[in-house]
């Protein structure tokens, strides 16, 4: 059509993704709209617009109502927007439920796609994602060293014993299937607290697979020891250092004497000084929540009772479409029938669908 193209995504992983997908250059929603640290705002506005005259967003299920409201501030008149997204997945973290809120004002044309490709008819991730949307137990093969499945399930009598279950997995299953834990795999988890919350599993993968070396150096904050070598997230936005909350890296140096930690989130290099530290957290291990936007050749998640407060169809659904190739649930057979029936917890009161119609109708 001749249009000058745009495309961009909430997150920093979900935008290195599309550009991978695309073949062109996606950029995070904050650096698309030119975010400000100085005045907490955003250059691009309906006074300064963006010059693009096709703009496609993924992850739309993210848009909160503040960055939706930007975004849509900063388009040219004429321009058209794409967003794509699942609204099964979970809302977003702030305010509103966007997308959703946007297809049920019936004012946007929608395309919904179901059909389920041939190239994807035998993947059981694929499979048990439609089974969990429709209330469905999902069908998982048990752990075996010869899995004919690409959806696995390891079935264990307690959260504590789960821990176990996960290291086992990590050091003898997935490289007896070519998998590389370092680089592959991914743990995924309801929550930060309990026997399988991302705090105490990612004291355990540290100790697993990056253990104490005397060619590592380490630093230590609170309670957690960054190592040389330990895989991170940035736990918030930080416009100064231009990472955002949900960011992975790689922490490449540790210097004692400055007390600096060096974290390369792809081809960038971050400094962070000890005061700092807050900001990051080990990420062998993370929240769904925090997964959301990315994906991974291997998602390792934990449903167990100990996490019922967190267990929902959306939830299990989210974490469950991150994998890439194999997908391993260690849990208990009554959490994951909790999650797949629990709709409830996720209602969200907003009136955006509601404003569009009457907007739309010049009677109103």
């Amino acid at each position: 059509m001749g249009k000058e193209i745009a495309l961009a995504s909430p997150t920093g992983r979900a935008a290195q993704r599309l550009q991978e997908v695309t073949g062109y250059e996606a950029k995070t929603i904050h650096r698309f709209l030119e975010f400000d640290p100085k005045s907490m705002g955003f250059k691009r506005n309906q006074e300064y617009p963006l010059t693009a005259q096709a703009i496609g967003i993924d992850e739309a299920s993210m848009l909160d109502l503040f960055l939706a409201f930007s975004l849509v501030k900063a388009i040219p008149l004429g321009a058209q927007l794409l967003l794509v997204g699942d609204t099964d997945q979970l809302p977003s973290v702030g305010a509103g439920n966007v997308l959703k809120d946007l297809i049920d004002s019936q004012q946007v044309p929608v395309i919904t796609l179901t059909e389920v490709f041939r190239q994807a008819q035998a993947s059981q991730i694929i499979q048990n994602a439609h089974r969990i949307n429709t209330g469905k137990f999902p069908n998982m093969e048990k752990v075996s060293n010869q899995p004919q499945s690409d959806c696995l399930w390891l079935e264990m009598p307690n959260a504590e014993a789960g821990q176990q279950g996960i290291c086992d997995i990590i050091t003898e299953l997935l490289p007896s299937l070519g998998f590389d834990p370092q680089q592959d795999m991914q743990v995924l988890c309801p929550m930060t607290r309990g026997d399988v919350g991302t705090r105490n599993l990612n004291a355990a993968l540290q100790q697993l697979l990056n253990p104490p070396d005397a060619l590592k150096p380490e630093i230590k904050y609170g309670n957690t020891i960054f190592r040389l070598g330990d895989r991170i997230m940035q736990q918030v936005n930080d416009y100064n250092r231009e990472v955002f909350n949900g960011d992975i890296g790689t922490i490449t140096g540790v210097d004692l004497e400055e007390r600096e930690v060096t974290v390369v989130f792809g081809d960038r290099q971050v400094v962070y000084d000890y005061a700092d530290l807050n900001e990051i957290a080990l990420a062998r291990a993370t929240t769904i929540h925090k997964a959301q936007g990315s994906e991974y050749p291997v998602v390792i998640m934990p449903l167990f009772m100990q996490h019922f407060l967190m267990l929902s169809r959306n939830l299990f659904y989210t974490g469950l479409t991150r994998a890439r190739k194999l997908a391993i649930i260690v849990g208990e057979s009554k959490a994951i029938g909790l999650a797949v029936r629990q709709v409830s917890d996720r209602h969200r009161y907003t009136y955006l669908a509601k404003r569009l119609s009457k907007f739309a109708d010049p009677q109103s």
